[in-house]
């Protein structure tokens, strides 16, 4: 590659801690994951609302996480983050995740993601 060629590279820009910041990029960045999970065939409406409830309030808030997705009547899915606004999850938070859920008798199937950017999903 020339001199010339170097000089018409592009390069990251060189941002301002507030834009940063703003951006949520750099050592402002948030991370998370996606989850999968599938519910057992024989499973009643009232069973999944129970599963649900105790899914925020023992593994989602207890650990300090949010999450946001969709449920039917065959599966839980979304994502997985920190419920502070610049934290992280971490491979702790997840193997957590993971352990309660498969603990659960409603559960057929668990599937984790890899951590992710939660704002650019890379």
């Amino acid at each position: 590659m020339t001199a010339t060629n170097n000089a018409n590279a592009k390069k990251a820009p060189q941002r301002s801690k507030r834009l940063r910041k703003k951006l949520f990029q750099d050592e402002f960045a948030t991370f998370g994951f996606e989850l999968e999970c599938e519910f057992k065939d024989d499973i009643s409406e009232e069973v999944i609302s129970q599963f649900v409830d105790s899914f925020f309030i023992d593994a989602i808030n207890a650990q300090g996480l949010a999450f946001g997705g969709g449920l039917s009547s065959k599966r839980l899915s979304g994502f997985v983050g920190s419920n502070k606004r610049y934290g992280s999850t971490t491979e702790e938070d997840k193997t957590k995740l993971f352990t309660w859920l498969k603990a659960q008798p409603q559960v057929a199937k668990v599937e984790l993601g890899e951590i992710i950017d939660a704002n650019y999903y890379i």
